[in-house]
């Protein structure tokens, strides 16, 4: 008997630089940032990234801090 497994891709669009914004807010929501934090300017310079590529822009410091200790 032979099994016939199919892969299914779903393309989406990456965010705009309105719901990149919504998305390093809610990534960022538990950080201790500056009160004039520019979250309008990341989002901005991030065109072209992912949600993903932003956890990991996000997660990124962290782990370099903790790798230094």
């Amino acid at each position: 008997m032979m099994i016939v497994q199919s892969i299914y891709r779903i393309l989406i669009d990456l965010p705009d630089a309105k719901n990149r914004m919504k998305i390093l807010k809610i990534l960022l929501a538990k950080e201790n940032l500056e009160s004039d934090f520019r979250f309008d300017e990341l989002a901005n310079v991030t065109e072209g990234y992912s949600g993903s590529d932003l956890k990991v822009l996000c997660l990124s410091p962290a782990l370099l801090f903790l790798s230094s200790l």
